[in-house]
């Protein structure tokens, strides 16, 4: 797996989030009905009370729901408007996330080829072990002439133990690949939901303007602002929790890859190193794991800076769900 990070997957999931305003035009009619609905009902009320004398002639109040009406018939540049600040605030960012994903991406790659280069060295160590088997083919006749075997045995386990550490190394590479999935999987979700969620908002949007006409949904409008910019934090989030991950996960790089630097120039530190028991789990890995954790958690952070739990809430139900699935 040469990328870490699919930018051209990043650049797709961008366009769908900008673009998902032109999905409300199936519902944008049964909005518009609601809102025509409502608005006849509400001036009715208001009529009413002020023909019975209970309430005074009022302008302003009156103005509201030609208000609401109105984001409804221009919803598509509202949405627009909605996200000119977000993706102001998402570009910046951004930019923090390019400045760190090139270096952590160099050196994805350096690490990679080093690994490459050890995994060869010890096929080129198997190789020589064919050798020696087909050296101590002739032992019985050897013996007869007197000829000390014991260097040849001693040789000949020490390449199967040489062996057994490639077997061990594959799976260990096996490891490092399932956490790169899972590192991406990680990545990939949190903008997929912020699109998902993001086009629900988008879609249904115009109800919740033309119900908030109603005095008893008067607020609908305010919630459905809120859980819009919480998500569309997301990706900014995102981005920053990206930038600061990496910090890590480029110092991880480094004493990896100078270990291997290392063991490639020692032939007795790339014994000890492909025969380790440890697994060669290192911080690298580690990093990307914590990383992957901290991405999880986008959807509770973004409601921090906007007071809501909705769409938090449907996230974690989610999770719990794909957890229940896996169990």
């Amino acid at each position: 797996m040469r990328e870490l990070i699919d930018q051209t997957i990043f650049d797709l999931m961008e366009t769908l989030y900008l673009d998902i305003a032109e999905l409300t035009f199936n519902f944008y009619s049964d909005a518009q009905a609601i809102a025509a609905i409502a608005m006849l009902l509400y001036f009715a009320l208001e009529a009413y009370k002020m023909i019975a004398g209970d309430k005074t002639i009022e302008i302003m109040p009156l103005m509201r729901p030609f208000a609401l009406a109105l984001v409804i018939l221009l919803w598509e540049p509202f949405i627009e408007v909605m996200n000119f600040p977000i993706k102001l605030v998402n570009d910046t960012a951004k930019t923090m996330y390019s400045a760190q994903i090139d270096m952590v991406e160099h050196g994805h790659v350096e690490r990679l080829g080093l690994i490459e280069q050890v995994a060869k060295k010890m096929s080129e160590d198997t190789g020589d072990l064919e050798q020696v088997k087909d050296e101590t083919q002739d032992k019985d006749w050897m013996e007869k002439l007197g000829i000390d075997l014991s260097p040849l045995l001693d040789k000949m386990k020490g390449y199967y133990l040489m062996l057994t550490a490639q077997i061990n190394f594959a799976f260990m590479r096996l490891f490092e690949y399932i956490v790169i999935i899972i590192f991406q999987f990680c990545i990939y979700i949190i903008f997929l939901f912020q699109i998902i969620f993001a086009a629900i908002l988008v879609i249904l949007g115009p109800f919740s303007f033309a119900l908030s006409i109603f005095p008893g949904f008067r607020d609908s409008y305010l919630t459905w602002i809120g859980r819009y910019i919480s998500v569309g934090l997301y990706s900014t989030i995102a981005y920053i929790i990206m930038t600061i991950s990496f910090v890590l996960v480029r110092y991880g790089q480094e004493r990896e890859i100078e270990v291997l630097k290392a063991v490639l120039e020692n032939e007795e530190l790339f014994i000890a190193y492909v025969g380790s028991s440890s697994g060669h789990i290192s911080f690298y890995l580690v990093s990307l794991l914590m990383a992957a954790l901290a991405m999880l958690c986008i959807p509770v952070i973004s409601t921090w800076i906007i007071n809501t739990t909705g769409v938090s809430q449907a996230f974690s139900s989610v999770a719990r769900t794909g957890t229940g699935l896996i169990k």
